[in-house]
């Protein structure tokens, strides 16, 4: 029998007889990856070994099983936050509420990496950053990334800067992204909020519009175009939770 494939970052599928190009979009989840100051760490351990499995099995051809004890915060690694995150009135929209027609998406991406960490990216800035990429309007019922730079931490292994260098949307760039009619934006840095901002206006006005966003995402530099792909974003259905881990992938033909 052969070996299973290996995970790479990149593949090409067949879906419904189109052959398209994946991009894999999501962190990994480890004890050993940067969390947002103040979220719960990762743990996870070995509940279950194979060998103690096999005593209990007793008499038997099989080898064990093994399972592992996983504790996390809902917003470690890539995910999504819930509207119920940042807004007490709206419980009903916890995370096990996304709706599934905005897991499947038309996308768009810029590149705002030249905004200094601990500053705000601004509407102006947004605006020229779509003209650079060709981008004549958002996606309407879609999902926009954007690229800070801050991945670059992550993949250098600096903790401490990956979530504390980095710039966020302001107030005025963020209306003007929801207005368009997106149903999610993404970014790489572990919070789309200016650190150095605490009345946090990205995650106000997202809780306001009633419109996700996602964090901690990688690869969008990656994304050969500016748009004319799909996004697949997938939270779990965690009841009452303030956010999921996700699972994300470009998808182009």
């Amino acid at each position: 029998m052969p070996e299973p494939t290996p995970y790479t970052e990149r593949t090409e599928i067949t879906l419904l007889g189109r052959r398209l190009q994946v991009l894999d979009l999501t962190r990994e989840i480890s004890p050993d990856i940067p969390v947002y100051p103040g979220h719960m760490k990762v743990a996870m351990w070995d509940h279950l070994t194979h060998a103690e499995s096999k005593l209990r099995i007793g008499d038997s051809p099989f080898r064990g099983y093994a399972v592992k004890g996983i504790s996390f915060c809902d917003h470690d690694s890539t995910h999504m936050d819930a509207i119920y995150h940042f807004n007490p009135d709206r419980p009903d929209l916890s995370i096990d509420t996304f709706a599934i027609e905005h897991c499947f998406t038309d996308g768009a991406w810029i590149d705002v990496s030249d905004v200094a960490p601990r500053t705000h990216i601004t509407r102006d800035r947004v605006e020229r950053a779509l003209d650079d990429a060709g981008i004549a309007q958002l996606p309407q019922g879609g999902t926009l990334l954007y690229y800070t730079g801050a991945a670059k931490l992550w993949d250098a292994q600096d903790a401490l800067g990956y979530v504390s260098q980095y710039p966020g949307l302001d107030a005025e760039a963020s209306r003007f992204i929801l207005d368009a009619g997106v149903v999610n934006v993404l970014t790489d840095a572990v919070s789309t909020d200016n650190p150095a901002d605490s009345a946090y206006p990205n995650h106000t006005a997202h809780a306001e519009y009633l419109v996700n966003h996602t964090e901690i995402v990688a690869n969008i530099e990656k994304i050969p175009r500016h748009d004319g792909f799909g996004v697949i974003v997938v939270p779990l259905r965690l009841v009452g939770a303030t956010g999921s881990p996700v699972r994300i992938f470009a998808v182009w033909e």
